[in-house]
C-alpha cells in the first residue's frame, strides 16, 4: 500500500511538473497557472474546491482564486483582507506552516465564503504555504465536505505540489510585475514627451488629464494649483463626474485630503473616505457626488509644492499603491512641466511689462552693444531727435553727441552702478538738447547690452542760467552799497564814547556791523562760487601760518561759541608746516565749516579743529568735528553740491546751501580734497586737505 501511494505521489509530481512546464511555454501567465494548480490539487485530493492566494513583501494580497468546483468565484477585497487577518490563510502565511483542520465547525479560523455550503455543514480543510527562498509568497487550500476526510499524508501531498509550483507562481508574478512595470514605464515616457512639448499651463494639464485617465480609469480626477497669495488649492481642470462644478473651488491648505496632502508635501491614498479623518465633503456639496476613495500626489518643484492631482472612485476594483505610485510619477512629470510654464509666463510678462515700460516712458532710451551701436531706441527717442526707428538702428551713440563729449567707455559700465554725466545731444534738425544722461550695463537674453536713458534739461539748464545771472547781478549791485554800510557802522562804533560800549546801542550797533559782514562774506562766497566754477585759478596764493588763522577764526566766531554755550578745541600741534594758499578763501572755508558745526551743536557740546601733515604727498589735513547727529550716508557727496541742505525734522538750521559748496571749490581749486565722516566721539567730521608751502 505505501508503494501504491509513493507511485501517486511520483505521479502527481509529473502530472504538475508537466503542467508548469505547459504554462511557463504559454507566457508565465499567473491567471493561467493559479486554476490549473488549483483545480490539478482538487483532483489529485479528490477534493471538492479550494482557493490559492499569493501576497507581496507587505502581505498584501496580490492575486486570488477561489473557486466552486471549477467555477471561478470573485471575492471582494474586504473578504479577501479578512481572510489574511483572522483566516486559514492568514494563518498559515504568518506562520509559515501548514495546517489541517478535521472539522470547520470546531475551528475558529475558518471563514466561510459567504454562500458556501461550509457555512452550515463540518468540512474537512488543508492548507499549506508557497515558500521560494524562505519567503511565503502565499498559500493554496483544498475543502472536502464531512469531517476527518484529509490526514498528514494528503496534507504532504499537497506541501508536494506547493513546493513544486511555488518558483512558477513567483516567477510568474514577478514577470507580470516586471511587464506592469515595462507598461507604466512606457505610458510614463509618452506622458513626459507629451506633458513637457508645451509652455501653455492650460495646454500642459489638459494632457496631464488625458495620461490620468490613461493610467487610473477613475470616476473623475482634477488638477489643483496653489493661489501663492492667499495659499489655497484652485482647482484648475477637471474631468469625469461633477466635473464642471469642481473647476473653481478653492480649498484651504488646513482642509481636505488635498489641503493635507499640500500641507505635508505626501502622497495619500483613502480606501474609504467615511474612516478617513483628513476627507472634508466640501467638493461632495459642490458636485453632488459622493466621493468613496480617492488617492492624491503633490506636484513639487525645488521643495515648494505647485498642487496636487487627485483621482477619485476607481471604476474596477479598488485603488492600489501601484495607483498611488503611477499618479505619484505623474505628478513629479508634470511639476517640472508646471514649473516651467509658470516661469515662462511670468517671463512674458515681465517682458510685456518691460517692453511698455520702455515704449512709453517720457525719457528717451537707447540701448547699445558694447561697441555703441545702437540695437533698439524706444518711441520717445525717434520723437524728441526727429530720426525713425531704422535710422537710429545704423548710428552709434556717439553719433548723437557732438565731436568733444567723452562718453564713458564700454568696461568702465557697470551693471550694479548707474553712471550719471551731462551732455548735448545733436537731433536731426541740428539742434542741441541739453541731457542729463544716465548708463548701466543690462543683460538681456545671452547679450550684454548698454541701456542709455536721456533726461532732457534744457528747462533746468535755462532756469539755472537766469538764476545764476540774477544772483551775480543781485550780489554785484549789492556789493557797493553794503560796503557803504559797512564803513558807516565802523565810523559809528568810532564816534560812541568809550563808556557807552556796554549801552544797549553799542549792543545793537555790534549785531549790525557782525551781520552785515556775515552778509560780505556770503557774497563774497558766491562771487568765488561763481569764479572757480568759471574755471578761473587763484591768484594770490601766498604762505601762510596755519595757527595763526585758526585763532583768527576762532576769535570771528567766538560769540556765537559763547551765545550757544558751545565749546571750542583746538587740537592742532604748535609750529605746523606752512600751506600755500589764498588766506582769505581758506579762512573763509574754515569760518564756514566751524559755523556749520555751530549750527548742529547743542549746548555744552564741544566743537574739535585738528590738523596733521601728510608729509607723502606734501599736503596738511584739518578736520572740524562736531557732536552733532552726523551726516547720513546717502548725503554725504550731495551737501557739497549749491542749495543742497540736509532736510531734518529735527535740524532748525537755516541757510541757502552755499556755504559747503565754496568749501569745496575752493579746496579743490588749491588741489587739495574735501569729504565729511563720522567723527570719533559722534557726530560728523569735515577733513580737507591744503598744499604745503615749499622752502
Amino acid at each position: 500500500m505505501p508503494e501504491l501511494r509513493d507511485s501517486e505521489r511520483l505521479r502527481t509530481l509529473y502530472i504538475v511538473n508537466h503542467m508548469l512546464k505547459q504554462v511557463e511555454a504559454d507566457g508565465l501567465d499567473i491567471d493561467l497557472m493559479l486554476p490549473r494548480v488549483l483545480n490539478l490539487s482538487v483532483q489529485q485530493l479528490e477534493a471538492h474546491d479550494g482557493s490559492i492566494i499569493v501576497v507581496n513583501e507587505a502581505q498584501k494580497v496580490e492575486h486570488a482564486w477561489l473557486t466552486g468546483e471549477t467555477t471561478y468565484a470573485p471575492q471582494s477585497e474586504e473578504f479577501l483582507d479578512t481572510i489574511m487577518n483572522s483566516g486559514v490563510a492568514g494563518w498559515v502565511i504568518r506562520n509559515r506552516e501548514p495546517l489541517i483542520i478535521h472539522d470547520t465547525t470546531n475551528d475558529d479560523r475558518w471563514l466561510p465564503r459567504p454562500g458556501h455550503s461550509t457555512t452550515h455543514q463540518p468540512w474537512s480543510v488543508i492548507c499549506t504555504p508557497f515558500s521560494v527562498r524562505n519567503r511565503i509568497i502565499g498559500a493554496i487550500t483544498i475543502h472536502k465536505l464531512g469531517a476527518n476526510q484529509f490526514d498528514a499524508r494528503d496534507l504532504n501531498l499537497l506541501t508536494v505540489i506547493a513546493n513544486q509550483a511555488a518558483s512558477s507562481i513567483e516567477n510568474a508574478r514577478l514577470f507580470e510585475a516586471s511587464q506592469r512595470q515595462l507598461k507604466v514605464s512606457a505610458l510614463l515616457n509618452d506622458a513626459s514627451r507629451v506633458i513637457n512639448s508645451s509652455l501653455d499651463i492650460d495646454e500642459i494639464m489638459q494632457s496631464l488629464l488625458a495620461q490620468m485617465n490613461d493610467f487610473l480609469h477613475a470616476e473623475a480626477i482634477s488638477i489643483a494649483l496653489v493661489d501663492a497669495q492667499t495659499n489655497e488649492l484652485v482647482y484648475q481642470v477637471a474631468e469625469g463626474i461633477g466635473s464642471e462644478e469642481i473647476v473653481g473651488l478653492r480649498l484651504p491648505n488646513n482642509q481636505g485630503l488635498s489641503g493635507w496632502v499640500m500641507q505635508h508635501s505626501e502622497p495619500a491614498l483613502v480606501a474609504d473616505t467615511r474612516l478617513d479623518p483628513r476627507f472634508h465633503h466640501l467638493g461632495d456639496e459642490r458636485t453632488g457626488y459622493a466621493t468613496l476613495a480617492m488617492i492624491c500626489a503633490p506636484m513639487i518643484f525645488k521643495g515648494e509644492v505647485l498642487g496636487t492631482i487627485q483621482a477619485i472612485n476607481p471604476i474596477d476594483g479598488t485603488f492600489t499603491e501601484q495607483d498611488l505610485d503611477v499618479l505619484v510619477n505623474l505628478a513629479n512629470i508634470a511639476s517640472t512641466a508646471i514649473a516651467n510654464a509658470q516661469q515662462y509666463a511670468r517671463t512674458v510678462a515681465a517682458e510685456s511689462r518691460y517692453t511698455s515700460l520702455f515704449q512709453d516712458t517720457v525719457d528717451p532710451i537707447i540701448l547699445t552693444d558694447m561697441r555703441g551701436r545702437i540695437v533698439e531706441a524706444n518711441r520717445r527717442a525717434s520723437d524728441l531727435l526727429g530720426y525713425n526707428r531704422s535710422e537710429l538702428l545704423n548710428m552709434s551713440i556717439q553719433d548723437l553727441h557732438p565731436e568733444t563729449a567723452v562718453l564713458p567707455k564700454a568696461k568702465k559700465i557697470r551693471s550694479d552702478k548707474v553712471l550719471m554725466l551731462h551732455s548735448d545731444v545733436r537731433a536731426k534738425n541740428s539742434s542741441t538738447i541739453p541731457m542729463e544722461v544716465y548708463t548701466k550695463r543690462t543683460i538681456h537674453g545671452d547679450d550684454q547690452l548698454l541701456q542709455w536713458i536721456h533726461h532732457d534739461i534744457t528747462e533746468q539748464v535755462e532756469l539755472e542760467k537766469m538764476r545764476e545771472d540774477l544772483t551775480a547781478m543781485l550780489f554785484h549791485d549789492l556789493q557797493s552799497p553794503l560796503g557803504n554800510v559797512i564803513s558807516s557802522l565802523e565810523l559809528l562804533a568810532y564816534e560812541i564814547p568809550a563808556e557807552a560800549t556796554n549801552s544797549p546801542l553799542y549792543a545793537m550797533l555790534d549785531i549790525a556791523r557782525r551781520s552785515s559782514r556775515r552778509l560780505e562774506t556770503l557774497i563774497r562766497s558766491l562771487l568765488d562760487i561763481n569764479r572757480l566754477e568759471a574755471g578761473q585759478p587763484i591768484m594770490e596764493q601766498v604762505r601762510v601760518n596755519i595757527n595763526d588763522l585758526i585763532t583768527e577764526v576762532y576769535e570771528i566766531e567766538l560769540p556765537n561759541f559763547e551765545q550757544r554755550r558751545v565749546q571750542f578745541a583746538n587740537t592742532v600741534p604748535d609750529r605746523l608746516p606752512h600751506v600755500y594758499v589764498e588766506e582769505d578763501m581758506i579762512r573763509r572755508v574754515l569760518v564756514n565749516l566751524v559755523n556749520n558745526a555751530l549750527k548742529y551743536s547743542s549746548e555744552n557740546q564741544t566743537i574739535t579743529l585738528s590738523a596733521q601733515p601728510q608729509q607723502e604727498n606734501d599736503r596738511l589735513l584739518l578736520s572740524v568735528s562736531d557732536e552733532g547727529q552726523g551726516i547720513p550716508k546717502q548725503y554725504r557727496e550731495s551737501i557739497f553740491e549749491k542749495f543742497e541742505r540736509i532736510q531734518s525734522k529735527d535740524s532748525n538750521a537755516k541757510g541757502l546751501g552755499l556755504g559747503l559748496a565754496f568749501c569745496r571749490l575752493a579746496v579743490e581749486a588749491h588741489d587739495g580734497r574735501i569729504w565729511v565722516d563720522d567723527a570719533p566721539s559722534g557726530g560728523a567730521r569735515f577733513n580737507f586737505t591744503l598744499p604745503l608751502a615749499t622752502d
